[in-house]
């Protein structure tokens, strides 16, 4: 049988090679093979408009954080026009604000899409409380928390200095999420329609939705009120039991009003 060896070295840029989870990646963030679509990705995750497929060619930049430092006469130089120069510094400037959730979603981190990046952002206040234990307090994955760490630990670090950004969650959230108050979902629900109309409700309250039961969780929502395997673990963790998630809502809101 024909043995397939593992790539050492990028085949762009020649730079080592990384197993993790059993994929490869290429540490290298300006490998050219990568960089266009990882720009493509975060300007649209950061809504930057204008800055599409074809100008980010035209531009010709090295990595992301060079999208920072864009002066309005390169700007001109490449895309031969001032009005739309101004309209990117614009839109570029006002990507500076994006919170935590955003900007961890923008950086092509592998598993750790919008949802992920929501789930953590709801229970850490800024980056730097990122551990493993507040990403299983979101509910986060093994794979998803081990990508999610490897990035924070490594690529953040190297770059964090060259990023405009504050790496904060949003400062509006109410009491409920400042106290990493989480709710998982199990079994057929009777007072909503579907999971996800129930779980549009619940983000209106700020909560951290959980799709694990863990010692951290604080509610969970079993309407159907069946011995199932996440009722048990929740039983025996002393999780909080809501049968009746219309009552839930209302008397939190309540509490919010008070």
């Amino acid at each position: 049988m024909l043995k397939i060896e593992i790539p050492k070295f990028c085949p762009c840029c020649a730079s080592t090679l990384e197993i993790i989870n059993e994929q490869l990646f290429c540490r290298n963030v300006s490998c050219g093979a990568q960089l266009n679509k990882k720009l493509e990705h975060f300007t649209k995750v950061l809504g930057i408009k204008g800055l599409g497929p074809k100008t980010i060619e035209k531009l010709n930049l090295s990595n992301l954080m060079e999208i920072f430092y864009i002066d309005k006469d390169y700007l001109v130089e490449c895309t031969g026009s001032d009005r739309l120069s101004d309209k990117l510094l614009e839109e570029i400037d006002k990507s500076k604000q994006a919170d935590l959730s955003t900007v961890l979603a923008a950086f092509s981190i592998p598993l750790v899409g919008n949802t992920a990046a929501k789930k953590i952002a709801a229970v850490v206040s800024s980056i730097d409380d990122i551990t493993s234990e507040t990403c299983i307090s979101a509910g986060l994955g093994d794979k998803v928390t081990s990508n999610l760490l490897n990035w924070v630990s490594l690529d953040y670090l190297e770059i964090k200095e060259f990023l405009p950004f504050s790496f904060k969650s949003n400062q509006d959230k109410n009491i409920a999420c400042k106290n990493n108050i989480s709710i998982c979902i199990t079994g057929k629900l009777s007072s909503y329609k579907t999971k996800a109309e129930a779980t549009k409700v619940l983000e209106t309250l700020n909560l951290s939705i959980v799709d694990s039961v863990t010692k951290s969780l604080t509610y969970l929502v079993d309407e159907s009120n069946k011995e199932s395997a996440k009722r048990k673990k929740a039983e025996e963790y002393g999780v909080i039991i809501i049968t009746d998630l219309n009552d839930f809502v209302s008397n939190f809101n309540k509490e919010k009003i008070k």
